[in-house]
């Protein structure tokens, strides 16, 4: 079995850096699909001009060593293992929910709505069901 990467900041993010987006650049935040950064030394630097980032490095002084350091090679494997366990921690979620069956669904919300209170609440919130559309009979929600 695989040892899984210490919990720590988050080094990757969906979210490309302000001056890629703004120049329609490439994203210095890229990865391959091992999971390394696909331009490392953009990635690095990326990370550390990002200010909340680098707040979170601050508080894992063994990943902060890791991604200022000269070590690319150990810089793209603390990605590798970072990327891997996230994805383990995501198949393990989706695993957990899968296998939820509806008994399980109706024991977690208990407690009964009235459908004519709920589609009232949707039309206030701005979600307006006409007639045909609502095909609620029964509500549940957790206690």
């Amino acid at each position: 079995m695989a040892a899984s990467a210490p919990a720590g900041p988050e080094v990757a993010g969906p979210a490309p850096a302000p001056a890629a987006a703004a120049t329609g650049g490439p994203d210095p935040f890229a990865l391959t699909e091992d999971g390394s950064a696909a331009d490392p030394a953009a990635f690095r630097a990326a990370l550390l001009a990002d200010e909340g980032r680098r707040a979170a490095l601050e508080a894992f002084p063994e990943f902060k060593d890791t991604v200022t350091g000269d070590d690319v090679q150990a810089f793209q494997d603390l990605l590798r293992r970072a990327v891997q366990a996230e994805r383990s921690r995501q198949e393990r979620v989706a695993a957990r929910w899968a296998e939820r069956t509806i008994d399980a669904q109706r024991a977690s919300a208990p407690v009964p709505r009235d459908t004519v209170q709920v589609y009232k609440q949707l039309a206030e919130a701005g979600l307006e069901y006409g007639p045909a559309f609502r095909l609620l009979r029964n509500v549940h929600v957790p206690l």
